[in-house]
């Protein structure tokens, strides 16, 4: 069974992709800010949980980055700073992959959906950078 190929996708399809994940962004941020225990309980992190709104303050940043720059030029530094957000994000979601985890099928979840973010703002990234 041969593997899926990713493509890069043209800038004009990067910029439109980097609009919605900015949308996406800045509702997450937002709700990171507002109720940081909530989303950590919701994937099993009971520990200290203050880190999110930092993680929220960053995803309002990068956010309003994406918003603030004009087409191309400067915009796939943005998407770079969401890839480094993005892993710190895998990072912080580790510990509620224990086994022993009530809510480890939600933070499996979570995971694999800051992957696929990942992927696609790496593949944006791409796209809008300069060459």
């Amino acid at each position: 069974m041969a593997l899926p190929v990713l493509k890069v996708p043209s800038k004009r399809q990067a910029e439109r992709f980097t609009t919605g994940l900015g949308f996406a962004q800045l509702a997450l941020a937002a709700f990171e800010l507002a109720r940081p225990g909530a989303l950590a309980r919701s994937v099993g992190l009971e520990q200290n949980h203050t880190f999110l709104k930092g993680f929220g303050a960053r995803e309002m940043a990068t956010g309003a980055g994406l918003f603030g720059w004009r087409r191309g030029r400067g915009r796939s530094l943005w998407i770079w700073a969401r890839v480094a957000g993005d892993i710190a994000d895998l990072w912080a979601l580790a510990p509620a992959l224990r086994r022993d985890n009530p809510k480890r099928d939600a933070a499996i979840a979570a995971v694999a959906i800051v992957g696929a973010v990942t992927l696609i703002d790496i593949l944006c990234a791409r796209a809008l950078d300069d060459r």
